[in-house]
């Protein structure tokens, strides 16, 4: 009975409740888009960490305390990791393979053509523990008959040589000629947000030739691979107690990729609850908005609610009919927002790099905050029509 009628109402006013409802709409959609999009972000995040291979551990060369975000700034400075480290960890009973990472830096220059990928010399080892697959050419190892080879990642390549065949061709980095021997497999990485800091547009040179022809280069990770059957949380205390025999403290630490991405989602709930308390402002301003529609509801229908109460209706019908009007017009400003926010997120995964993610989770989200609104700014418009005096709402019969 009360629903009904909560209906008819609504359909009458429709125009108050259209007005209602547009600003629970407007709070739903930034609320989704925000969700949908730091989904997506964090899908991608996950991707790209879990793209550096399975059963892997990270030596950094300085100090992370998993439960602090305060910054260590030797994450700037010197790296006193050493291949003496990589080859002490590698006689730590249940690792399997180790391989030293350095940034290179610098762009890439095929006559006038330029690119700027995440340029890395490493060991061979890391093309095995990364699992990165080869669409052309082949890795370079130890024994490779080319002076200074170079592999390059799927965005690196089109860059420079578009549809040309790059095999074989000469590319400067930082004034050194290099040999592509090469061609990483695009995964389809190339499509994420984070294409270019990813393994997609990244270039590969041999560790051992870029520390010959630059002897203070520093070891910026030693990535370690580790044996299936080991846990990795009782392999990390072996191997910072290998590494503090020779370095300090705060030269260094081993995280897994769970830490990883631990560290990661810390920093992305820090912003997420920064989004939250932001679009808890457009929350409040269409709760407020169905709160005073639903207030001048009432002033304008007091007759009709005194008819009501005259021919039978008690206050808590009263009370349940206009709440249930209130809960509808933000369920109604929910389903808007809801279905615009669709939109945009399709429009966004088309056009953009952003891959928003709209899960269940976040419809059942959307519906949420459209019953609380409707409910808590809806129940003093509510509590007012079911204390009208009957007789003082007839008088203007």
């Amino acid at each position: 009975m009360a629903l009904a009628a909560a209906l008819t109402s609504l359909r009458e006013n429709w125009r108050q409740s259209i007005l209602s409802a547009v600003g629970v709409a407007i709070a739903s959609i930034a609320i989704l888009l925000l969700v949908s999009i730091g989904l997506g972000v964090q899908k991608d995040i996950s991707a790209q960490v879990e793209d550096l291979g399975v059963n892997i551990l990270i030596v950094l060369p300085a100090r992370v305390e998993l439960g602090s975000m305060n910054f260590n700034p030797n994450f700037g400075g010197q790296s006193f990791l050493s291949p003496e480290d990589a080859n002490r960890i590698a006689t730590i009973p249940g690792v399997r393979e180790t391989a030293m990472l350095t940034f290179a830096g610098g762009g890439l220059k095929v006559g006038e053509k330029s690119a700027y990928p995440l340029t890395i010399a490493a060991t061979p080892a890391w093309f095995a523990m990364h699992d990165a697959k080869i669409a052309e050419g082949q890795f370079f190892s130890t024994t490779s008959d080319v002076k200074n080879p170079i592999v390059l990642g799927a965005i690196a390549k089109d860059t420079l040589f578009g549809t040309e065949e790059a095999l074989g061709k000469k590319v400067r980095l930082n004034d050194e000629e290099f040999e592509v021997v090469g061609i990483l497999k695009d995964e389809g990485d190339s499509e994420s947000m984070f294409s270019m800091q990813s393994f997609a547009n990244v270039a590969y040179v041999p560790f051992d030739t870029w520390k010959a022809n630059h002897p203070d280069a520093q070891i910026d990770r030693i990535m370690v691979q580790f044996d299936p059957a080991t846990d990795p949380k009782t392999l990390v205390p072996a191997l910072e107690k290998t590494l503090g025999e020779r370095l300090d403290y705060q030269q260094y630490s081993v995280l897994t990729q769970e830490d990883l991405l631990g560290l990661i989602y810390k920093v992305m709930g820090i912003l997420g609850t920064l989004v939250v308390g932001l679009t808890s402002i457009a929350l409040f301003v269409g709760g407020v908005g169905i709160m005073t529609v639903m207030l001048m509801s009432v002033n304008e229908r007091r007759v009709e609610i005194g008819i009501r109460q005259a021919c039978g209706a008690t206050r808590k019908d009263i009370f349940r009919q206009f709440l249930i009007e209130a809960v509808l017009i933000g369920l109604a400003g929910s389903f808007a927002g809801l279905v615009v926010s669709a939109l945009v997120n399709s429009v966004l995964a088309a056009t953009t790099s952003i891959k928003p993610l709209m899960t269940w989770g976040t419809v059942a989200l959307a519906f949420g905050v459209g019953v609380g609104v409707g409910a808590i700014f809806g129940a003093w418009p509510a509590r007012r029509a079911a204390n009208q005096d009957p007789v003082v709402s007839l008088r203007n019969l």
